[in-house]
């Protein structure tokens, strides 16, 4: 066997990333499983352990084994494009190496020095928080708490949701928590688990006191009630008797109580975070026409930028969108060959994406780093000359110098992955060191091909972009005498399945004040 610290320098080490927005991140957890196992197995082979600890350890080396030796990348991939398995990988996980850490104690310092490589309970959380995203933007469609017609597989069990939904107690989402937690009471119910519905219950009551709804408060405090004294526990049934009373008397008494608990009507929460109509319209395919909206005809032509040498013989594809800011679509810019090295050479230096300081949100408020999920990996054009002939070819179809783009930023986005209505344009251009002036010009190359969700979407103009493969987005940040074009407000919208991977190439003001230079009309 090779030693743990070559093993791992041999590649089975997480970068410091979201784990759950690269599949390659993923990956390295299977891999990982494979190792504990081998380690569990050479342990309990040394150690002296009782009987059950000793069977409980061999079911986990069994279990993390076939893991390991089922799940091919490729079959990884296609396993974790659910948001509910993605959800279950770690749930297992954390459960799994939790328990694993009780049966060994101090254990070995191989073990702890590999069990310190797994993802953490962050990740869970992450996991939780896409699916709490997905549902709220999507709706029905990103409903995983009932089964469908095609997939009874991927839904969520009652404990799933238990924990879902206290996720969303915890940070204030009150109608999430009553989403999931509702959900979880009927199923808790249909198995009769008296135990978890008891829980689900106290919570339910919390939740719609909160919501300052004190007839179904009453409703779930009658019902426990009711279970408490098939129990026997009449302490605690009387401690509930004194609840009844308070909303009793919050009601307007005993005969108006009594209706108010019927629970005849559904109850409908009304969100306190507000989600833009349009952005979430947009994201789910539907359209929306915008004052901003072109209405005359929009075109798709070949560019060769003046016969230029780089475009002469493979013109770019151009098909325009919106008019305002020079949004169009490129299509069939990147190779294969060329994707394939993009994504490999940012793939070791990922990190969880933040935000460039000193943007602005929509209501001018600075945008907070929870506005986005997803990993980033910068990369350089003197990295490879093939980068380098692929930077020369945006800055030839943009004309614009090459001289002042920022590097290729590579974003992996996992289920779930996002990033809210944001420009690229800044208040503050010192936010951009060693760049001359603010960002002119945007590009953006989709490296795959997205399953489900994943849009580009631009709500001021009723506008968005579905991931192509090899196709590449771009327009102007701001207005020819460079001033910032609020126009050009955009967002990812959520991935609901698969993984989405995409380039930006940033290019600045400096060096390019003859190639795009200030229009007559001085509101252009």
């Amino acid at each position: 066997m090779l030693p743990h610290t070559l093993l791992l320098l041999t590649g089975v080490i997480l970068t410091n990333s979201q784990t759950l927005n690269s599949l390659d991140e993923m990956y390295k957890v299977v891999e990982l499983k494979s190792v504990l196992s081998d380690q569990l197995d050479e342990y309990i082979h040394t150690v002296a352990l009782n009987g059950k600890t000793k069977e409980r350890l061999q079911k986990y080396i069994s279990k993390l084994h076939n893991e390991s030796i089922s799940l091919t990348k490729e079959k990884l991939e296609e396993e974790m494009s659910h948001p509910v398995r993605v959800y279950r990988f770690f749930s297992e996980l954390m459960t799994d190496l939790a328990d694993i850490d009780k049966l060994i104690g101090e254990g070995t310092d191989e073990i702890n020095d590999i069990m310190e490589q797994f993802p953490k309970d962050d990740e869970l959380d992450l996991a939780a928080d896409a699916i709490i995203r997905l549902q709220e933007l999507y709706g029905d469609i990103a409903d995983f708490t009932l089964p469908r017609e095609n997939n009874s597989k991927d839904v969520l069990t009652a404990n799933e949701l238990f924990d879902i939904g206290s996720r969303c107690m915890d940070n204030n989402n009150t109608c999430g928590a009553l989403h999931y937690m509702l959900r979880a009471k009927e199923l808790f119910e249909a198995a009769n688990d008296v135990d978890s519905l008891m829980m689900t219950l106290e919570h339910l009551v919390d939740l719609m006191e909160q919501e300052g709804n004190f007839g179904y408060a009453l409703n779930y405090t009658l019902l426990q009630i009711e279970y408490y004294e098939r129990l026997g526990e009449q302490e605690t049934v009387e401690e509930l008797k004194d609840s009844v009373d308070l909303y009793k008397h919050v009601l307007g008494g005993e005969l108006k109580a009594e209706e108010k608990a019927k629970l005849s009507e559904t109850y409908h929460c009304i969100p306190s975070t507000h989600i833009d109509p349009t952005y979430q319209q947009l994201c789910k395919g539907e359209t929306v026409l915008t004052e901003h909206t072109d209405r005359k005809p929009l075109y798709c032509h070949l560019y060769t930028n003046n016969n230029h040498p780089l475009l002469r013989l493979s013109p770019a594809k151009i098909e325009e969108i919106n008019t305002a800011f020079g949004l169009n679509f490129a299509h069939d810019v990147l190779t294969e060959r060329e994707i394939e090295l993009l994504k490999q050479a940012a793939s070791s230096k990922f990190a969880a994406s933040k935000i460039v300081e000193g943007r602005e949100d929509i209501d001018g408020s600075v945008i907070q780093q929870q506005s986005r999920s997803s990993n980033t990996g910068w990369v350089f054009d003197e990295e490879n000359k093939v980068i380098q002939e692929m930077s020369k070819r945006v800055a030839t179809i943009l004309n614009l110098d090459i001289e002042s783009a920022e590097p290729f930023q590579v974003l992996s986005y996992g289920i779930g992955g996002f990033y809210l209505p944001h420009h690229d344009w800044v208040v503050d251009e010192d936010s951009f060191p060693g760049f001359g002036g603010n960002r002119i010009a945007t590009w953006i190359f989709y490296l795959n091909d997205v399953k489900e969700g994943g849009a580009t979407v631009f709500p001021h103009i009723g506008a968005a972009v579905w991931p192509e493969k090899g196709g590449a987005a771009f327009w102007r940040n701001l207005h020819y005498n460079g001033t910032p074009n609020p126009l050009n407000l955009h967002a990812a919208c959520p991935v609901l399945k698969g993984y989405k991977w995409v380039s930006n190439k940033w290019f600045h003001q400096h060096r390019n004040e003859f190639k795009w230079p200030c229009k007559l009309d001085s509101e252009l």
